[in-house]
């Protein structure tokens, strides 16, 4: 059995149809798949929108229910006594912005009643670790 040319072509134009076909159909259902995936990411995106404009409007409350009052003369001592060690906490707090994002992420992983009671920043285990080499570098018993 002998394989003639215009076999060769026929077998060569069935192949090349058939990526051409497969590549069109695998392209369309990429873009299909895309496009579900952006709806899905906007509306992710919308609900964590909400999520932190409810926390942005939950934190200017707080912010305002805690501002010290100032009563009389004999009260405002103790009111700069009390901002200023608000205002020592508030330098160490994390920043507002940082807490609503914070929370926004929480209430998208958790669902909308979910609550960030406290955040407070950490001391990082490399800074410690830093720490640890450059004092055991240092030989005590070098000065004797």
């Amino acid at each position: 059995m002998t394989l003639h040319w215009t076999d060769l072509i026929l077998i060569l134009a069935l192949v090349a149809i058939t990526c051409v076909a497969g590549y069109v159909l695998l392209l369309r259902k990429l873009k299909q798949i895309v496009a579900e995936r952006q709806l899905k990411i906007a509306d992710q995106l919308g609900s964590l929108d909400d999520a932190i404009r409810a926390l942005e409007t939950r934190l200017a409350e707080h912010h305002a229910l805690s501002k010290p009052l100032e009563l009389s003369d004999e009260n405002t001592v103790q009111t700069s006594e009390f901002e200023e060690t608000q205002a020592a906490e508030e330098s160490e707090a994390i920043a507002p912005e940082i807490q609503a994002v914070i929370a926004a992420s929480a209430v998208a992983a958790l669902g909308p009643d979910a609550q960030v009671r406290s955040v407070k920043p950490v001391a990082s285990p490399w800074s410690q670790q830093g720490r640890v080499l450059v004092q055991g570098s240092h030989n005590a018993r070098a000065g004797r």
